[in-house]
């Protein structure tokens, strides 16, 4: 599908957020991130935090006077068909202002853009749910599916990609649901399609969709977590059983799932210090926090101010010994704070074309002798 914002603007976009890592950490020069601005032009509109969240505001406002403005003229006797009239007239209006504002003001996730897309999806959504009620939820699930995969892949929206991944997993549920063995083997398929998710979305290099990616990664990562761990699923098994009981019964197979509640969250720490994934490390330190809670709400001998005390006092003596061993970089890791990498190889990208500088054979930058590449060394830096 044809995207809507343009692509080498995105590109030189991630390529100048590098850059200005790097001048701020003094690797480059006021010149020099000068020349990579001019080397990689960009004309988005985007503007601050607080201009984007009252843009979006205002936009979600105007469209909701647009829409009544139109319903004035044409909600009749207010039936479900002239309602779904309006609606699929005023996506329309929704949409056309959406790409004319991208091509002719460079919008790019300025809030008004996004405004528009929501409103249009919102609006896209209500003659679906009026005029086919007698569809089964998994039904519904691959219409919306279809529409909001379809705006993930135009716009690059970080709320449509997570609700296209949440909509697989409502649909998966709603299907296995549906018989005796469905509901026992559920776990298992969530773990089964969020590991697929992940590992397609893993091949993804475009930097169109670098935070759509990043996003689906940690939901993948999270779902496939809760799909094994035992309180959720003893929960859960609770829940969906209708088991009105002080407690939870155990489940059948509680061993594979004490393993799953201790195994993923060190196998995520363990890959993600091993291939410096931050996403995994970071969801594996949060999978291994709701572990240690799983164990105690279950299991622990001691009280609440027992177990923080004693939760605090580990977390005070583990942070400060891995701070201190990693004072000095240890197998490529480092206890100093690094900005997140924006695009693979920029360092090659940036260097090779326009600061001329060579990269070494993997894509690393060979700092030596010279003005720029040996780091001040020169007789200028």
């Amino acid at each position: 599908m044809k995207k809507a914002y343009n692509e080498t603007w995105i590109e030189n976009l991630h390529i100048l957020n590098k850059a200005e890592h790097w001048a701020a950490k003094k690797l480059l020069t006021r010149e020099q991130l000068d020349q990579a601005e001019k080397a990689f032009p960009q004309q988005f509109y985007r503007p601050g935090i607080f201009v984007k969240i009252g843009l979006f505001i205002f936009t979600l406002i105007a469209c909701s006077f647009a829409s009544g403005f139109i319903s004035m003229f044409i909600i009749g006797d207010g039936g479900q068909e002239n309602i779904s009239v309006i609606s699929l007239f005023c996506m329309a209006g929704f949409l056309f202002f959406l790409e004319f504002l991208i091509k002719k003001r460079g919008l790019y996730h300025s809030g008004t853009d996004n405004a528009l897309l929501y409103a249009a999806l919102g609006a896209a959504a209500i003659p679906i749910l009026s005029l086919f009620q007698d569809l089964q939820v998994w039904q519904f699930c691959i219409i919306f599916f279809a529409i909001t995969y379809a705006a993930t892949l135009r716009y690059a929206d970080l709320l449509t990609a997570a609700g296209s991944f949440l909509i697989l997993i409502l649909m998966l549920g709603d299907m296995m649901m549906k018989f005796p063995i469905g509901k026992a083997i559920l776990p298992f398929g969530v773990m089964i399609l969020s590991a697929l998710v992940y590992l397609i979305v893993k091949k993804i290099k475009s930097s169109y969709y670098h935070d759509c990616r990043k996003l689906i990664e940690i939901l993948a990562l999270a779902t496939f977590y809760l799909g094994g761990n035992y309180l959720v699923v003893r929960e859960g098994n609770a829940m969906l059983n209708n088991l009105n009981l002080p407690f939870a019964p155990q489940i059948p197979f509680a061993q594979v799932f004490y393993f799953f509640t201790i195994g993923i969250p060190v196998a995520y720490i363990f890959f993600g210090l091993k291939k410096h994934d931050r996403v995994l490390l970071i969801t594996g330190l949060l999978s291994l926090a709701l572990s240690v809670y799983t164990y105690k709400h279950y299991f622990s001998p001691f009280t609440p101010a027992q177990e923080l005390a004693i939760a605090g006092m580990a977390m005070i003596i583990l942070s400060a010994a891995v701070i201190k061993y990693l004072h000095t970089p240890k197998h490529g890791l480092s206890d100093e704070q690094e900005g997140k990498r924006k695009l693979a190889n920029l360092e090659a990208i940036l260097v090779a074309q326009h600061l001329g500088q060579t990269p070494g054979e993997d894509g690393n930058v060979e700092f030596g002798g010279g003005n720029f590449g040996g780091g001040g060394s020169g007789e200028t830096y």
